[in-house]
């Protein structure tokens, strides 16, 4: 069998295996993490792996084609940590059409030493749940629609004669028209180094105020490890939560905030690395899947992230995926925090908590 098309370093960083029939394990990967912390997209990669492999493993006597996960809706309760996870599910509701299913993952609690694999009947603390929707490929047929919908305002132009952008520059030369590559966040974002970001030039080189306003649009490649691979189901799940200039325009409304109410701050906020200051954890995640990829995956990726308002430091996101075709992939809704980043760098409390 070959390679993934999301390669096997991140098959490998989802991977579930099954301990019992409501009971897996999974091993939560140092190369996607944010600080010490495991990325929330990643995080959410897992569950829908852990979805998919249970109805795989349990079902197989009801549906001829296993369901996938079309809809999940997760609650981070506290920070998860590198290292072995359990995760266990409850069979919420099974029908022929659609079905629901509760996961929850569960890791050893904050300043617990790890002393060896642990298991189900270890003394854990759910870190994450999650109801995911599921339902056979075989049996979504009926109407479909395209609605009126369209991206305002429309995206920065590429050079192409249609006014969309070259995707072949962007993979060759890093640039297409007002397109670049968007830099590398703080060496600590290791979860980031996965992606080839590329954004409207005018993003990096705003004022504070703009940057604070505006919509932010991406085009992705996926590269684990620093090699180009597809975009999958499961790594979709990974990219609905990341979105470094949406990190940037974050940073940018904190900042204003800060300095329009004369908030103190260690660095000016004007400086570009002031989103280096900031730590953005994931409260809940709700993501809607509209299109199926191919086994074979798809190179790119399209995502635009709208913030309306950053209210006590509570964010929301609205990000919506796009083909290069232009059609709906996912669209997902989001809740996170603004917060000081030394928070995800020193030591935890004993509860764990946010």
């Amino acid at each position: 069998m070959g390679e993934p098309s999301h390669s096997a370093l991140f098959e490998n960083a989802i991977s579930v295996t099954p301990i019992d029939s409501t009971t897996y394990s999974a091993n939560l990967d140092p190369q996607w993490c944010i600080g010490q912390v495991p990325h929330g997209g990643y995080t959410a990669s897992i569950f829908y792996r852990a979805a998919a492999v249970h109805f795989a493993n349990n079902f197989t006597h009801r549906f001829s084609n296993p369901p996938q996960p079309i809809a999940l809706q997760i609650t981070y309760l506290r920070r998860t940590t590198i290292g072995p996870a359990i995760l266990k599910i409850q069979n919420t509701k099974i029908g022929s059409r659609v079905s629901t299913i509760h996961v929850s993952l569960l890791q050893l609690p904050d300043g617990v030493a790890l002393s060896g694999a642990i298991s189900k009947d270890s003394k854990l603390e759910v870190k994450a749940a999650a109801y995911i929707n599921t339902s056979p490929p075989d049996t979504e047929g009926g109407p479909s629609y395209n609605g009126t919908w369209e991206l305002g305002p429309a995206p920065v132009p590429g050079t192409r004669s249609d006014g969309l952008v070259d995707l072949l520059a962007l993979a060759k030369n890093k640039r297409d028209g007002a397109w670049v590559e968007f830099p590398l966040l703080s060496p600590v974002m290791a979860a980031m180094r996965n992606l080839e970001v590329y954004a409207p030039n005018l993003l990096m080189s705003a004022s504070l105020e703009t940057r604070a306003n505006q919509v932010v649009d991406q085009w992705v490649r996926f590269t684990p490890g620093g090699k180009v691979a597809r975009w999958s189901n499961e790594a979709v799940m990974f990219l609905v939560d990341i979105f470094p200039a949406g990190l940037d325009r974050l940073a940018a409304m904190e900042s204003h905030r800060l300095l329009s109410e004369d908030v103190p701050h260690r660095e000016a906020p004007e400086n570009a690395a002031a989103k280096d200051n900031f730590w953005y954890p994931t409260v809940s995640l709700n993501i809607d899947l509209k299109t199926r990829l191919p086994i074979e995956g798809v190179e790119w990726l399209y995502s635009r992230v709208v913030t309306r308002k950053v209210q006590g430091s509570r964010a929301d996101l609205d990000v919506v995926v796009l083909d290069q075709m232009g059609d709906l992939v996912a669209t997902s809704t989001q809740v996170a925090l603004v917060v000081d980043a030394s928070r995800n760098s020193k030591g935890r409390d004993s509860g764990g908590k946010l």
